[in-house]
């Protein structure tokens, strides 16, 4: 590992996964694995769906929306991890970081946004059908989609720019393996008052309100299917909403731990194993929840990948 010289001005210098540099081969491997198969993953679906008509409806225009969020967030961290695992430099550039903390940051809150507007599909669909037509238009959608996408922007650059602001004095190595919130703020020798507050206030709005939004509409969800008489409908009505719910309750899960937790010894490094988890694993993951017994969407791969091959 190359010798840390902490007072360059232009450079920070990350902690990596582990204190030993002897897994870092390994690591390579297995990341590069996982980061293929994402990008795999969420590029087949969002092909399937942009190239099945039967598939142009809101529930996929949404999920398309989340397989592109999910490339966005593996894309910010991975890549640059890779090349530090090659290079066996740990370096990176004040403004690679800023970008990393930015783009991470909005993919962040666009994804919490877009599990509400999710929800709130599913809610309109399964307790209102026969106004769903009318509420749930295309460009209701697109104009919905947008509107997450700026707003999360507009809170990260909020956000990046607090913390970009902040004066960082000899010690500059991040404790963790990208450039995130919590590790910046510890590393900063300015008051973080005003940052934490910030952070506060918009995990508060953003995470909870919606939360609750998505608690809400499932329980009106639960309600309605219980009345279903038609077990083929409570089947495809349940089908529907479990993978949401499953990838809603791992995501949050996740970020409630990490957000929310006291600091514990039992784990020394918790705060980069939860941040693999909700920034690397879950974009690995959701592509494999939302296909499973999704009966459209795997007649619609299937179909394509036959194409494909003739």
């Amino acid at each position: 590992m190359e010798k840390r010289n902490q007072s360059h001005p232009d450079l920070f210098f990350l902690y990596g996964l582990l204190h030993d540099s002897s897994f870092d081969i390994l690591l390579f491997y297995v990341f590069t694995i996982i980061y293929c198969m994402s990008l795999f993953g969420n590029v087949a679906i969002i092909l399937t769906i942009f190239l099945s008509s039967g598939l142009h409806i809101p529930l996929y225009f949404f999920l398309a929306n989340l397989a592109v969020l999910d490339i966005c967030c593996i894309s910010t961290t991975v890549p640059k991890m890779l090349h530090n695992f090659v290079m066996a430099s740990f370096t990176i550039t004040f403004y690679e970081c800023a970008v990393q903390l930015f783009v991470f940051s909005w993919v962040e809150i666009t994804e919490l946004l877009l599990f509400t507007c999710m929800a709130f599909d599913r809610y309109i669909a399964i307790c209102k059908p026969l106004h769903y037509t009318i509420i749930i238009t295309h460009k209701v959608c697109v104009q919905v989609s947008l509107d997450i996408w700026l707003i999360g922007a507009l809170s990260s650059a909020a956000h990046t720019s607090l913390t970009f602001t902040l004066s960082f004095c000899n010690n500059r190595e991040i404790e963790h393996f990208f450039c995130e919130s919590p590790p910046l703020l510890r590393l900063s020798c300015s008051d973080t008052t005003s940052n934490e507050i910030f952070t506060l206030v918009t995990d508060l709005i953003a995470g909870i309100l919606c939360f609750v939004c998505i608690a809400v509409s499932y329980c009106f969800i639960i309600n309605s299917i219980s009345h279903i008489r038609s077990a083929e409908g409570k089947r495809k009505a349940i089908s529907t909403c479990t993978s949401h719910i499953t990838v809603v309750l791992i995501y949050y899960g996740t970020l409630f731990i990490a957000y929310i937790k006291p600091h514990s010894g039992f784990f020394e490094n918790q705060d980069v194993i939860l941040s693999i988890i909700y920034g690397i694993f879950i974009p690995f993951l959701n592509p494999l929840i939302y296909t499973f017994r999704n009966r459209e969407l795997i007649n619609a791969l299937t179909k394509l990948s036959s194409k494909v091959a003739k």
